[in-house]
């Protein structure tokens, strides 16, 4: 493992964190990049091995975590806060040394429900991961 970068890391992201959307400290610690566009969230990620499972690829926690940022996010920016009511996951390829990306949308937009999608793909645009996820708004 990089000890350094992940040094790095997780000191630049106590320094900079903040109780706020895209500010907080795993977006920071794993240097999460922010994208809007038509009720889209696009979230940008620079692999790194600080984030591998002992298999050597990117560990399925953070998948998961990235996936559920992506449609959180997309929620935040277009409805307001929401918590995650339930969240399904179907691990596609792994991940290794290349960078990905996750990109979130609405499926449907109820008054106290929501239900999302996000998908991550490499670099290759090849996708990695899908998640269907029911929130709760607040």
């Amino acid at each position: 493992m990089d000890y350094e970068m992940a040094k790095q890391r997780f000191e630049k992201a106590l320094a900079e964190h903040q109780p706020d959307f895209e500010q907080f400290f795993l977006a920071k610690f794993f240097d999460l990049q922010f994208s809007y566009g038509e009720e889209t969230c696009r979230v940008d990620v620079q692999v790194a091995d600080y984030m591998f499972n002992p298999q050597g690829s990117l560990h399925g926690g953070v998948i998961s975590f990235i996936l559920d940022v992506a449609m959180g996010h997309l929620c935040k920016k277009f409805l307001g806060p929401a918590v995650t009511l339930e969240m399904k996951i179907n691990f596609l390829k792994p991940v290794f040394r290349e960078n990905i990306y996750c990109e979130s949308r609405f499926i449907k937009k109820g008054k106290t429900v929501v239900v999302l999608e996000a998908r991550m793909f490499n670099a290759d645009d090849a996708p990695v991961a899908v998640a269907t996820s029911t929130w709760h708004r607040l």
